[in-house]
């Protein structure tokens, strides 16, 4: 308060204290910081520091465990209010729903995750998915394969096309990046591409069994359809890239330096894919 007049009327502390007849110590004394403030300052300017470095994603429960990760001893619900005095509000995620396609893809394989539990090894099932990717010069496709145990992305494609192509390079970049002693199963929608000769050839040639959801239900294909949801909200929040070449650069770096080892899950055990699969 009486900083606050000092500045508005450019008055001394002495005048105001007389004026308002407090004497002039419980000025200077409100003035010092005390050792929880300073705490404070100095902790928050290590929550702010991961806030940014996780594009404004991360809320407290995933800063308090960068925190603990890094040996720095804080609260979660103090973790939460200095958030909160910061003005350091997530990203909040678009609510999940999912798109119903019944695809065209020839002789459609079974689903083979059917009423099954999820893999508890890595390469054990992959699963793929398509999605738009807008820019300001035009529509881009993005392609790409997740380890359905560790939810790292194994292999990506993007390309101005939605030909079979797209999802061959997604497949090969997967395929020589991880090891396939185990014959993961492969699972998608009923896309045209999936169920193409080329990609199915690939497929077998891996020593691969192929896995298509139901007709008309993308609940079955839901971790990849999560996952693109995911990146469009915490890289584009509703706009877009300005051409190809920063779409690619910019989903490079998501993808193989952000999401696959920086960005903690939930699902997970708050581990990133990366080190989830270490401990495994």
């Amino acid at each position: 308060m009486i900083e606050y007049i000092r500045q508005a009327t450019g008055n001394t502390i002495r005048r105001i204290c007389v004026t308002l007849e407090v004497p002039r110590s419980s000025y200077y004394h409100a003035a010092e910081p005390t050792l929880t403030q300073l705490s404070d300052q100095e902790i928050g300017a290590v929550i702010e520091e991961i806030f940014k470095r996780h594009r404004r994603c991360y809320g407290y429960r995933r800063i308090w465990e960068d925190l603990a990760e890094n040996n720095i001893v804080c609260a979660a619900d103090r973790v939460r209010r200095i958030m909160k005095e910061r003005g350091l509000r997530a990203i909040q995620p678009k609510t999940y729903v999912p798109k119903t396609s019944d695809g065209r893809a020839d002789k459609p394989s079974p689903n083979l995750l059917l009423d099954q539990p999820l893999p508890a090894q890595p390469d054990q099932v992959w699963a793929g998915d398509i999605t738009f990717i807008p820019t300001s010069t035009g529509w881009l496709y993005l392609a790409v394969i997740i380890d359905l145990c560790s939810r790292k992305i194994v292999g990506w494609a993007l390309a101005d096309h939605l030909r079979s192509q797209l999802v061959i390079d997604a497949l090969q970049q997967a395929l020589g990046s991880r090891s396939t002693a185990q014959k993961p199963i492969f699972h998608s929608d009923r896309g045209s591409q999936y169920g193409s000769t080329a990609y199915r050839q690939l497929l077998s040639q891996a020593g691969m069994r192929q896995s298509m959801s139901a007709r008309a239900n993308p609940y079955h294909n839901a971790w990849t359809e999560s996952f693109m949801g995911t990146l469009k909200n915490e890289m584009l929040q509703g706009g877009c890239f300005i051409d190809d070449t920063d779409a690619r650069i910019e989903i490079f770096s998501y993808i193989e330096s952000y999401y696959n080892t920086h960005r903690k899950h939930s699902s997970l055990g708050y581990k990133t894919p990366a080190q989830f699969e270490t401990l495994i």
